[in-house]
């Protein structure tokens, strides 16, 4: 998943390199971002984002790339929440 988002970055125009790409890698294996997807977002673009410039590039194919996860993320949240609705609630109700 995140060698695809390192060429699809590529594809689109952000110069990111494999040092950078390798330090995101790093920095998410030291833990450095929680779970969240916000932190993560943070992360990735400190760490292969060189230029201010290409902020933009990225933001586009980070949306791109992870529009799929987000569907499934949030799609997991609404099946959690009503299971939790469903357990509690009173039996026999």
């Amino acid at each position: 998943m995140l060698i695809r988002f390192f060429t699809d970055l590529r594809a689109g125009g952000v110069p990111v390199t494999l040092p950078e790409f390798l330090s995101l890698l790093e920095a998410l294996e030291a833990r450095v971002a929680s779970l969240s997807a916000e932190e993560f977002y943070y992360l990735a673009r400190m760490a292969m984002v060189k230029d201010e410039r290409h902020f933009d590039r990225f933001d586009r194919v980070f949306a791109e790339h992870f529009e799929g996860a987000r569907e499934a993320v949030r799609e997991a949240d609404r099946r959690a929440a009503a299971r939790m609705a469903a357990s509690s609630s009173p039996s026999g109700c």
